[in-house]
């Protein structure tokens, strides 16, 4: 019986990479990859996940031992944090006893926001080979990983796969991992994603937030956050509305909800400049591809973003696209030809970007025809998963089916 390869997600939530690793274990499934999942956190999205692979969620630190009561007596008699550790040593190695009994024989590490858990509580694991999927930059690096974590796992990691150069860049100059051990690329199954659109609610806009049918859609995508830039599509989305009025333009922001920690800013100042009526947040849904596909553009104002699924589906719908450089890799898609690669932070110029896609529907629809030749060309899916299953097979002989290939 062939070793399984064990993927690592830090949590099952409806974001990029996750979406990205559910997409990948979908293919593999069909090429007859053993797998398992090992999941650090659950999600909106486990149900989906369960549907393709086995899943192990790691046990984590149980608030009550027995009841709030007799824990308080137990406190009081000084026992409760020895009881406690023995409760969280016997689950850790009944962890560890089921790990051991799935015959792993690779671990791969789907985004650096695993380094704690792979660190700390994965030690029985370290003997094995490592690929890591990087999918983060410098400002998620700092938020999501320590660096002694990240650190230890880098130094563990056999080969790293990176969603683009500038996130290849970012590994091999500051933690000094070797170039001839990293493949950048990125996955994107868009026979599904095309499938998607093709049946997607246009209309999904105007029935619930109640804009007109000619509007024209600017676009933005993702949780609500600093990294994200919410806050400059709103500065971009007043100057575009002063400039285009009386044009039907709207900006809407797929992803943004009150359970997000700027979310009540960003609200407050839509107010205070009283375009309210015009830039609409949308909280995260499952029907985001449904909203994406009305998208006439797409404003990327991330201040970091190493390569958004989000940039993917855009350019799959004929959608142009507009970003800043330095800020991750969607310029290394858009170029001159998909859209605008506009100066980090330039917000005169993504301004005057939008203004001009806005008033030219001719040159939207050229450069959203070329940004989806580029991801076609770019991201073939069949390429992307042979290129997975080349490095998987250096350290695990896999029995593979060949339906998918058919």
């Amino acid at each position: 019986m062939s070793k399984k390869v064990l993927f690592i997600s830090h949590d099952a939530n409806r974001a990029g990479s996750q979406l990205l690793l559910l997409q990948l274990l979908r293919l593999l499934k069909k090429k007859g990859v053993p797998m398992h999942l090992l999941l650090c956190d659950g999600g909106n999205i486990e149900s989906e996940f369960r549907e393709v692979v086995p899943i192990t969620v790691i046990p984590g630190s149980d608030d009550l031992l027995l009841n709030p009561r007799l824990d308080n007596v137990l406190s009081k008699a000084g026992a409760y944090r020895s009881i406690k550790q023995q409760k969280q040593r016997k689950k850790q190695e009944q962890f560890e006893a089921e790990l051991k009994g799935l015959d792993i024989g690779l671990v791969f590490v789907n985004s650096i926001a695993n380094a704690e858990i792979y660190h700390k509580q994965l030690t029985c694991l370290h003997h094995l080979p490592v690929v890591l999927f990087a999918h983060e930059l410098q400002m998620s690096a700092e938020i999501y990983t320590e660096k002694p974590d990240l650190s230890f796992l880098i130094s563990k990691t056999n080969h790293l796969i990176a969603v683009s150069n500038a996130v290849a860049s970012y590994y091999t100059r500051e933690f000094g991992f070797p170039e001839e051990e990293v493949s950048t690329f990125t996955l994107i199954d868009h026979a599904q994603i095309d499938k998607c659109l093709k049946v997607a609610d246009h209309h999904l806009l105007e029935a619930q937030y109640n804009i007109p049918q000619d509007a024209i859609v600017i676009g933005g995508c993702g949780n609500a956050e600093l990294r994200k830039g919410n806050d400059i599509f709103n500065w971009i989305a007043r100057i575009v509305l002063q400039k285009t009025s009386p044009l039907p333009v709207y900006f809407v922001w797929v992803g943004a909800g009150p359970e997000h920690s700027i979310y009540d800013l960003l609200i407050s100042d839509i107010q205070r400049m009283e375009l309210e009526d015009k830039i609409i947040l949308i909280p995260p849904t499952p029907n985001a591809l449904d909203l994406i596909s009305r998208f006439d553009v797409l404003l990327l104002t991330s201040r970091e973003d190493p390569y958004p699924l989000v940039v993917l589906e855009a350019a799959l719908n004929e959608t142009p696209i507009v970003c800043f450089e330095k800020a991750g890799g969607a310029p290394e898609l858009v170029e001159h030809d998909a859209g605008f690669v506009v100066p980090y932070m330039d917000i005169s110029a993504a301004s005057e970007a939008v203004i001009q896609l806005i008033v030219d529907p001719a040159q939207r629809q050229t450069m959203g025809r070329i940004a989806r030749e580029k991801v076609l060309k770019r991201h073939d899916t069949r390429t992307s998963i042979k290129k997975v299953l080349t490095i998987l097979q250096r350290y695990l002989t896999l029995p593979l089916s060949e339906t998918h290939d058919r």
